[in-house]
């Protein structure tokens, strides 16, 4: 699900683009999540908030996303311009008794997709072998399929625990292209292809503490973290030179190597009232290490670290004259230090969204989400390529409660 919701070139390198994670109705918030504990909505960012599900509900989330990337090489002097679209996420949260409930999650883990032309630009070798061109590109993706499970301990205390299935494929492609015009000499142009394809199960632990404030207001705190896992990566590799005769191979090979993927550490805070909701989530995950990078790349693994900070407000939720007070507006800020080196600079992010929820008819939980994110990435004072990126993401819950699980009686 993941190959079309990216056109970077920084996804050349690694497993390729992280995605924010959580749903698309926390987007529009920053896509904070790890310690929010809604009712009335699924929250993939912490397994512990499924047990804040209702009995006698059910909830039913499914979203999509469109991005549009503006990539500017200030030393090459050109860029480019990519849209895509996707499905964000897919997501139903059921109850299994008062104060435990269970979801199952689709999600995007990380994304690949480049194309990149570049023109050989020594001398030497234009004069004596002629036009030489080099071809990459690549595409795939990391998607994550995951059972989450959550637990009210106490009124105040809940714990959770997710079985994430990670699987894909990144499929990588290079060519070297050369047309001889100063001799009659014949050079074959080669293709390589590299395929990469993870299949590992990892888990998510989960807390969520929820102190009361005033008469109706509450503060949560929340943690999550992922244990460090060894995932065993299965790549084959065909390369073939080939000219207007025919083609041949020059190297076919099918191999194993593992890559770790480092424990994560996340913790939030969120407050709540009739109207107004704040929340702010930090993680960690500390990349260095965890897999060799192909020399001549210039490119090292690092700490990714992410900042996220959102607000909501809902004017008055119970007003049965005017819909637009019923609404949620949303607006949220995130920044994150990725686990990309590139040529000793650390590649970096931020985000500013903001987005509304308005429910499909009035005295229903179930609800529409529409936001918008605009984005940077990259610096050109560090001789990076920057990308600006524009978002849009529209969601739809059904939330089903009352009649959908009551056991009919007669008399």
């Amino acid at each position: 699900m993941s190959s079309l919701n990216i056109f970077s070139p920084y996804t050349m390198y690694g497993i390729g683009d992280m995605a924010v994670g959580g749903s698309a109705f926390n987007r529009s918030m920053g896509g904070v999540g790890i310690a929010v504990r809604d009712p009335h909505a699924f929250n993939y960012r912490n397994p512990a908030s499924m047990s804040a599900i209702p009995r006698q509900s059910a909830i039913f989330n499914f979203a999509g996303e469109g991005k549009n990337i503006y990539a500017r090489n200030a030393s090459a002097g050109n860029s480019t311009t990519y849209n895509t679209f996707n499905i964000h996420d897919l997501g139903l949260a059921v109850p299994l008794g008062r104060g435990v409930g269970l979801g199952f999650s689709l999600t995007p883990v990380s994304s690949v997709g480049y194309t990149s032309r570049l023109v050989e630009q020594n001398q030497s070798v234009t004069e004596n072998i002629g036009s030489t061109i080099y071809n990459y590109a690549g595409d795939g993706g990391i998607t994550q399929v995951a059972m989450s499970l959550g637990v009210n301990l106490t009124p105040k205390l809940s714990l959770g625990v997710s079985m994430n299935y990670w699987f894909g494929d990144i499929e990588r492609q290079y060519n070297a292209m050369v047309t001889s015009y100063l001799s009659s000499a014949v050079y074959r142009s080669v293709i390589s292809t590299e395929n990469q394809n993870l299949s590992k199960i990892l888990f998510t632990l989960g807390a969520q503490y929820v102190f009361k404030v005033g008469r109706n207001n509450a503060l949560a705190i929340g943690a999550t973290y992922q244990p460090k896992v060894t995932a065993s990566i299965r790549q084959t590799r065909l390369t073939m030179s080939y000219d207007n005769s025919g083609a041949d191979t020059v190297f076919s090979a099918a191999s194993r190597w593992n890559m770790d993927i480092p424990g994560k550490v996340a913790a939030g805070i969120y407050y709540q009232s009739d109207k107004l909701g704040v929340a702010f989530d930090y993680s960690r995950q500390n990349w260095e290490g965890a897999y060799a990078i192909p020399e001549g790349q210039n490119v090292a693994l690092g700490v990714q670290q992410d900042y996220r900070l959102g607000f909501s407000y809902v004017p008055n939720r119970f007003d049965i004259r005017n819909a637009l007070n019923r609404w949620t507006y949303k607006v949220g800020l995130r920044y994150s230090d990725s686990y990309l080196i590139k040529d000793g600079h650390q590649l970096r992010d931020a985000a500013v969204s903001l987005g509304v929820d308005f429910g499909l008819k009035k005295g229903t939980f179930s609800k529409v989400g529409i936001g918008l994110e605009y984005g940077e990435r990259g610096s050109r004072a560090a001789g990076q390529v920057r990308e600006r990126y524009f978002n849009i993401f529209a969601a739809l819950s059904l939330f089903g409660n009352d009649y959908w699980f009551v056991r009919p009686k007669y008399n």
